[in-house]
């Protein structure tokens, strides 16, 4: 694994196992909750975010952390 990953990346992964443990606990204890099933998916798509914000191009990079 690449050491000097950006923080962004490193964010999103963390989310992404965070996600993870969740929807594994979720679907045995609780399959019916439709707002547990929202935040699953808000939580999901943070961190696919974070993960693609992370490994732009260093140009692209700085342009979106500047807007």
């Amino acid at each position: 694994m690449k050491k000097n990953m950006r923080k962004e990346t490193k964010i999103g992964i963390l989310l992404l196992v965070l996600f993870n443990i969740i929807n594994f606990i979720a679907t045995d204890i609780s399959p019916e909750i439709p707002m547990l099933h929202f935040l699953r998916g808000g939580l999901a798509g943070l961190s696919l975010c974070q993960i693609v914000i992370g490994i732009l191009p260093e140009t692209a990079y700085l342009k979106l952390k500047n807007f």
